[in-house]
C-alpha cells in the first residue's frame, strides 16, 4: 500500500507552552492559591536538559522519577525504575459532551488483553476550540486508554499533527502525561509531532500504535510504538478499578470535538469515505490480544457512527490477508450538538 511508517524526531520529556494572550483577570481566594501552588509545584521540576524544536516547541527534560505520573496519589509509593521492561512478545466509549465518533468497535463479554493497528495520519484544519482525532481504545466500562494521532490547538498551541494519549481512570481524566502514565523512552514523548502526514490522493504516512497487558510481569498497561514494537511507556494496573484487571471492548476509528452551536471539523481525511487506501483515514492490521493470542476482529464488529451524515466508518475486514485487517473512517464535518 506504499505506507511510510513516521521516524518522528527524538525529543524528550515534557512539552510546555507559553501564552502571552490571557482572557480576564481576578483575585484569587486563599484556598485557590494554595491549589495554584500545589499544581505550580507538580510542574515546575528541576529541569536537566531543555530542548528546542524546529516547530518552535520547548521540551524540559526532568529526571525519571521527577515526572509528573509520580505525583498522582496512587503512584506515590511506587517501585518502578526506567530499566523496567516488560516481557518481549510482539503484539499488538465513553461519552464525551460535543464530541462526535465513527468507529468499530469489539463486542462487550471478552476479556481483552491489547488493541493494536497501523493509522495513517492527517492533518486537516480546526479551530482553536475543536480537535480531530484517529485513534485505538481499549475500555473496561467507564474507564479507558486511547492513543492515536490528532490536530489539537487547544491542547498543544499549534495545528500541527502529534501523537496523543488520553486516560479515563475513575475521576481522573486528561490527555497525555497529568493522569499516571508514566514514560519510559526518553526519544519519543507521547505528545511529539508527527510530520510528515498523508495526502488527499498522494503518498500515505502512518504509525503502528498498541496498547498492551504485561500478564506476564507487571500486570500494567503498555503503550508500544512501532514494528517491531517499542515500549514507550506504562499505565500502572493500580491507577485503574476495572480496567486494572481486564478491558471488556477494544476500538478502532475516529473522533472529533467541537463546542455546542459550532459546526464541527472533519475526521480522517475531511471527506466522505471511499473505502480507498489513497484517500480514507484507516487502521490496517487491526487486531487485539485474546488469553497471549493475536486475533483479527470478526467482520461483525459493532459499527458506531452518532451522526450517519457527517461521519462514517466502514469495516472492510481481511484485505490480503490476515495482516491487512482494514477499517477506514472519515467525513467532511459539519455536525453540530452532542
Amino acid at each position: 500500500m506504499g505506507l511510510k511508517v513516521i521516524l518522528p524526531y527524538l525529543l524528550i520529556c515534557y512539552l510546555f507552552f507559553y501564552y502571552k494572550w490571557v482572557e480576564g483577570y481576578r483575585k484569587l481566594s486563599k484556598e485557590e492559591d494554595l491549589e495554584l501552588d500545589e499544581q505550580l509545584k507538580c510542574l515546575n521540576k528541576p529541569t536537566v536538559k531543555t530542548i528546542n524544536t524546529k516547530y518552535g516547541d520547548i521540551y524540559d527534560c526532568v529526571d525519571f522519577y521527577k515526572q509528573p505520573a509520580f505525583d498522582h496519589p496512587l503512584l506515590k509509593n511506587h517501585n518502578f525504575h526506567p530499566e523496567m521492561h516488560a516481557s518481549k512478545i510482539n503484539y499488538l466509549l465513553d461519552d464525551k459532551p460535543n464530541t462526535h465518533y465513527a468507529v468499530a468497535r469489539t463486542m462487550q463479554g471478552i476479556n481483552y488483553e491489547g488493541v493494536g493497528a497501523e493509522l495513517n495520519v492527517w492533518n486537516i484544519p480546526v479551530q482553536a476550540s475543536q480537535y480531530t482525532s484517529g485513534r485505538i481504545k481499549i475500555n473496561n466500562g467507564a474507564e479507558s486508554i486511547e492513543v492515536g494521532w490528532t490536530v489539537n490547538p487547544g491542547l498543544y498551541g499549534d495545528n500541527r499533527t502529534h501523537l496523543y494519549i488520553y486516560t479515563n481512570a475513575g475521576e481522573s481524566h486528561c490527555f497525555n502525561a497529568q493522569c499516571g502514565y508514566v514514560q519510559l523512552n526518553p526519544n519519543m514523548p507521547v505528545d511529539g509531532t508527527l510530520d510528515p502526514v498523508s495526502s488527499y490522493g498522494g503518498k500515505q504516512y502512518g504509525t503502528t500504535l498498541s496498547i498492551v497487558k504485561d500478564v506476564d510481569k507487571s500486570n500494567n498497561w503498555l503503550l508500544q510504538f512501532s514494528d517491531p514494537p517499542v515500549e514507550l511507556g506504562f499505565w500502572a494496573s493500580q491507577l485503574f478499578t476495572n480496567l486494572g484487571n481486564t478491558a471488556t471492548q477494544a476500538e478502532w476509528g475516529g473522533e472529533v470535538f467541537s463546542p455546542p452551536d459550532v459546526l464541527a471539523p472533519g475526521m480522517g481525511s475531511g471527506h466522505n469515505i471511499r473505502s480507498s487506501t489513497g484517500f480514507d483515514a484507516f487502521c490496517d492490521g487491526a487486531q487485539y490480544l485474546v488469553n497471549n493470542t493475536v486475533i483479527s476482529p470478526p467482520k461483525d464488529l459493532d459499527i458506531l457512527k452518532d451522526d450517519k451524515y457527517h461521519y462514517d466508518v466502514d469495516n472492510r475486514g481481511e484485505v490480503e490477508g490476515k495482516d491487512h485487517y482494514l477499517i477506514f473512517y472519515g467525513g467532511p464535518g459539519g455536525a453540530t450538538g452532542n
